[in-house]
């Protein structure tokens, strides 16, 4: 026999190895073999457990078990599309040797390719849910029975995932070791209700336009909560998380009911809303907040955050038509964020966020008290003359402005002249309560910049700020004004 480490086959792969280094693997601890066994598929780590009883010893006590589509059923390209039998062997095969040999961890798969249209027709035997071994166990594809309303009780389990499984309208699921459960695209539930004490991260994802309800009263200490096409109100919002003491990240994505968003937990540290659509107005009120992070459009008119040290993410989708009414709402929008430790917006279209000279004759500034905007595109901005002006207006008073694509950050770091009097020196601000970046800018470093977009920025800010001393590249000495 040739020592070889690996070879592979038309049939498949095969591990092949010398008598002499065969010795030396038997030779290793048991976890190390079992490591080893975990980096081949199922079938590989079965004829692995076959050359020595040692293996065989690791191989029994093995701790998790992937199921392959492929195990123990034959050619399956060249079953007829109404026989079930072999395949549905296969499964039960797997399922029956992770109970009896007491695997910790069980990750089942049947969704596979479509002409695989058995696997739809499988039911799960309960028996997997109450098996005293099983910590872990992740379910895809499978039908669940009894239909309608399924009670599924899980002694043992500390993790449960369950995605693209059928035959439940109303799904209660229990267990005091549960820690972690996640439902994905269950197809026709209408509630969930989890009784768990110790569950501490729950995540439901629903298909579109679902209208699942969500029951996690008995929950006490969840500490991440995501929920995406669910059917939560404001009065669910209100109580419920408000129950949660524990709770330090909600995320909710696609929950349409919701309008008035208000919600109270100091122990909160992130919350995230992404096209919520009819959402109106946010109030959060929670002081160990760092990062608020929304996603969609305009149409909130007010957003209140009681918190001293926010970080905001702002994803936002632009009128196509720009209009004037657009800039007056983005000038609303932004306002409510004025407070904030840092500020990041990621727009689909630059223009959006470059309001119109003629429109910010009308309007104030509505981020004058903001020390860090933080601008992430897909692409260099047309025009970056033009785009630095747009944000220093919204923002007059920034240390710091960064551009982030790709990646790749580009910051513009300033200073101000504090000491002088800040006068009607410049037309751009007649008779203004509050003057814009150009009367007070001291000093400019430009970090990360191309050479290109260097030369072009130090000419932009040599002739738009007045009191302008000097500019400097990151690591160069500075260019006099």
């Amino acid at each position: 026999m040739r020592a070889t480490k690996k070879t592979k086959t038309t049939r498949g792969s095969m591990i092949n190895y010398s008598m002499q280094e065969l010795d030396l693997i038997t030779e290793l601890p048991e976890p190390i073999i079992q490591h080893i066994m975990s980096f081949l598929t199922y079938k590989d780590a079965a004829k692995m457990s076959v050359l020595s009883k040692h293996f065989a010893s690791a191989w029994n006590c093995f701790p998790s078990i992937s199921f392959d589509e492929t195990l123990n059923m034959g050619s399956c390209a060249r079953l007829k599309e109404d026989s079930y039998e072999q395949p549905i062997n296969g499964i039960d095969s797997a399922i029956r040797y992770a109970i009896e040999n007491k695997v910790k961890e069980l990750k089942l798969d049947i969704v596979g390719r479509q002409k695989f249209k058995f696997q739809a027709h499988y039911n799960l035997p309960m028996k997997v849910f109450s098996a005293h071994s099983i910590a872990v166990l992740s379910l895809k594809g499978f039908m669940l029975e009894p239909p309608q309303n399924l009670t599924l009780n899980c002694p043992s389990i500390k993790e449960l995932n369950l995605e693209k499984c059928k035959g439940m309208q109303t799904l209660k699921i229990s267990g005091e070791k549960l820690k972690i459960v996640v439902i994905e695209l269950c197809q026709g539930l209408d509630k969930v209700e989890i009784d768990a004490s110790n569950l501490e991260s729950f995540s439901f994802g629903g298909e579109a336009h679902s209208s699942c309800r969500i029951n996690l009263v008995t929950c006490k200490s969840l500490k991440y909560l995501c929920l995406r096409n669910a059917q939560v109100t404001d009065e669910w919002i209100k109580h419920e998380v408000a129950q949660f003491l524990r709770l330090e990240v909600l995320k909710l994505v696609y929950c349409r009911l919701l309008e008035n968003f208000r919600v109270s937990n100091s122990n909160l540290k992130t919350v995230e809303l992404r096209n919520c659509f009819k959402l109106k107005k946010i109030e959060i009120y929670a002081r160990s907040l760092n990062t608020f992070a929304y996603g969609g459009d305009l149409k909130p008119s007010q957003v209140i955050i009681y918190s001293p040290c926010v970080h905001a993410k702002l994803s936002l989708s632009a009128d196509r038509g720009l209009s004037d009414h657009w800039y007056t709402t983005l000038r609303e929008f932004l306002a409510c964020f004025d407070h904030c430790k840092e500020l990041e917006i990621d727009c689909d279209m630059d223009m959006a966020l470059i309001v119109p000279i003629n429109v910010r004759k009308n309007l104030l500034a509505p981020l004058y008290d903001l020390n860090y905007l933080k601008l992430v595109t897909e692409q260099k901005p047309e025009n970056i003359n033009d785009l630095v002006d747009g944000l220093m207006w919204l923002a007059p008073r920034l240390s710091k402005l960064s551009f982030i694509s790709n990646c790749q950050e580009k910051s513009l770091k300033f200073e101000y002249d504090k000491a002088r009097t800040i006068e009607d020196d410049l037309d751009c601000c007649k008779l203004r309560p509050i003057k814009c970046w150009r009367h007070s800018i001291r000093k400019v470093t430009m970090e990360n910049f191309e050479d290109c977009e260097n030369m072009i920025l130090e000419k932009f800010l040599a002739e738009s700020a007045l009191r302008l001393e000097a500019t400097s590249r990151e690591g160069n000495a500075c260019a006099e004004v």
